[in-house]
């Protein structure tokens, strides 16, 4: 008997389940856009673009979409649209039962702000070149001198200073001499860091950091100009500005 029971349950349950699922594919079609929601994901950390302009963008390209059935419209389409902003990374486009269109985006993340010649141009997190937007100005390290074939290096120690709150905190530039030197200026203190090379570049900030906590005491960093981790296993502070 229990069997039995058991069966004609299982029974019931395929039966009703083709069925709700007819009624909520047909109810869905019937579904009218009320209205549009834009979520900008990441907007705590970039700012870009904001929640208005796209979906004013959206409305502007698909005049059709408020109080349109959702069967008529094409969420590939608009979400290709968005995704051709030079701001953002990556959208998706999907409607909810009650109504709204949801354009869920997140925007491209600038790792360094590069000055070359007359242009400026961001690096982002994927080493692609960015452009600057008059809305927001990214607070990143900043770029600039023979970056020529440094692009690689370069993305790898901003991704230290990003990562690290100290590091993110404390070094605001980084210039590249044209002998291929990397040259730090920091944000508290009146020198410059001589970093030469790309290489050891862990082993330089780790002295560095130890030079900073452990060395001078405050009132000295003004005594001195220029911070030299050039040479492995040295750490040479000196009056002169010549670099």
């Amino acid at each position: 008997m229990k069997g039995i029971k058991i069966i004609l349950l299982w029974s019931l349950l395929l039966l009703y389940f083709p069925v709700m699922l007819g009624f909520i594919a047909s109810y869905r079609e019937d579904i009218v856009c009320r209205e549009i929601s834009v979520v900008v994901k990441d907007s705590l950390e970039t700012r870009f673009v904001s929640s208005d302009e796209i979906r004013n963008a959206v409305l502007g390209k698909f005049e059709g979409t408020l109080g349109g059935e959702f069967n008529s419209l094409s969420l590939n389409e608009i979400e290709t649209f968005v995704e051709k902003h030079p701001a953002i990374k990556k959208c998706e486009v999907y409607n909810t039962i009650g109504g709204h269109l949801r354009v869920d985006l997140n925007q491209h993340l600038p790792l360094f702000r590069v000055f070359e010649n007359t242009r400026s141009y961001y690096i982002d997190e994927d080493g692609n070149e960015m452009r600057l937007f008059d809305n927001f100005t990214a607070r990143v390290l900043v770029v600039s001198g023979a970056i020529k074939g440094q692009m690689e290096h370069l993305q790898y120690i901003a991704r230290i200073f990003r990562n690290d709150s100290f590091w993110n905190a404390q070094i605001e530039q980084l210039f590249v001499k044209s002998n291929g030197d990397y040259v730090l200026v920091p944000r508290v203190g009146d020198h410059l860091i001589l970093l030469g090379p790309p290489v050891r570049i862990e082993e330089k900030l780790r002295n560095l950091r130890a030079l900073y906590k452990n060395g001078l005491s405050p009132r000295e960093w003004n005594n001195y100009q220029v911070i030299n981790l050039k040479y492995k296993g040295q750490v040479l502070c000196s009056k002169k500005r010549n670099i």
